[in-house]
């Protein structure tokens, strides 16, 4: 059975993972140095799994946590709790019993047990109770930390959605004694949202943290992370059909290697133009429901201004014979941009403007 040389959908690592190295050396550098780390770019750009590839090469405990699936306070913190006992690495029963002897409150802990035999761990507590829990777990890594005398990181994914939870200010109270113990990475796809929370002055997290700012992967490391995904598989495919999937996949790791693996299953020995063609048509035809659900929820305005967009370019946006055109006035285009980067769906560099989600773009392209 030939093993599937490309990875796509969830995190990455080992050999399914593609460069980043002056990333991994920084992230790592500023970890060993106790700051605290902001990492925010586009969903399926790479930023959870060049995270946890980096920490896995580290001494450090870490731990986890999805903010996106969170949708109150209350299952915030049993979330929090099962992540914390989860990375302990010890038996279920030894996690009970060191959370019983540093908790102060004393709220009952059960644990249930998958098909597979591993725990999750739940605190029963009443909600009117959720202030002082929420406090108590909180201060869990900070404690377990400081009883073992050794450094954790926690890793706080898709954190924009904490202004949902409304949870900033408790969360930032009690965070920002840890330093010397714990460090704090916090990721997030938002990037308006994000901007707000960390650079806002009337956020409680403002300055609080060191942005990392992650790139494109180049297309050297891609060409020779391809090459060899193939090759090892006594497949073949030259430098222009990997020029072909960047050109569409814009660098982002999560389509780059899921037109890499299509293009891959598709091919017996050789890698040609209309193959390459044929695997972009067919995960562009997957991604539909998706593309289509973004669509529908924009206004109309918006939806004319992202056409706008693709077809100038994205540059030179407020030109009158282009807003002509497209019967936008600048007020009007003006308003549209705003939602549409409100949204995160562009973004804007030196001036000019572009779609975050390379394939979203070539779908509306070839609407």
């Amino acid at each position: 059975m030939i093993k599937k040389p490309f990875h796509y959908g969830g995190t990455v690592d080992n050999q399914y993972f593609c460069n980043r190295m002056s990333e991994i050396k920084e992230l790592t550098t500023d970890i060993d140095t106790g700051l605290n780390l902001l990492l925010y770019a586009p969903r399926r750009f790479g930023k959870t799994s060049l995270v946890l590839h980096t920490l896995k090469q580290t001494k450090y405990k870490y731990i986890f946590l999805d903010f996106m699936s969170i949708v109150d306070e209350y299952e915030f913190i049993n979330e929090y709790f099962n992540a914390i006992s989860k990375s302990l690495d010890t038996t279920a029963d030894k996690v009970v019993e060191f959370f019983k002897k540093i908790l102060k409150v004393k709220p009952n802990i059960t644990v249930d047990f998958d098909i597979s035999g591993n725990p999750s761990f739940k605190l029963n507590f009443l909600h009117k109770e959720n202030a002082t829990v929420l406090k108590e777990v909180l201060e869990l890594p900070y404690l377990y930390a400081k009883y073992h005398n050794k450094k954790v990181v926690v890793i706080f994914d898709e954190f924009q959605e904490v202004v949902n939870l409304e949870i900033e200010d408790k969360l930032r109270a009690v965070l920002q004694h840890h330093e010397d113990m714990v460090s704090y990475i916090f990721l997030g796809s938002k990037k308006s949202i994000m901007t707000n929370l960390f650079f806002d002055r009337s956020k409680p997290f403002y300055k609080s943290v060191k942005h990392i700012p992650i790139d494109k992967i180049g297309f050297n490391n891609w060409q020779k992370y391809i090459k060899n995904g193939f090759e090892t598989n006594n497949k073949k495919i030259e430098d222009n059909h990997i020029k072909m999937i960047l050109e569409v996949s814009k660098g982002f790791p999560y389509y780059t290697q899921q037109i890499a693996s299509e293009l891959f299953n598709m091919t017996q020995k050789v890698v040609v133009s209309e193959v390459v063609e044929e695997a972009i048509d067919s995960i562009l035809e997957k991604e539909e429901d998706l593309f289509l659900n973004e669509w529908n929820h924009l206004s109309q305005q918006q939806k004319k201004a992202l056409k706008f967009l693709i077809h100038f370019g994205g540059e030179n946006i407020y030109q009158k014979e282009k807003m002509i055109e497209y019967n936008f006035t600048s007020s009007s285009l003006k308003k549209a941009i705003e939602g549409l980067v409100a949204k995160d769906v562009i973004d804007s560099k030196k001036s000019s403007f572009y779609l975050q989600d390379p394939l979203f773009e070539l779908y509306l392209s070839r609407m």
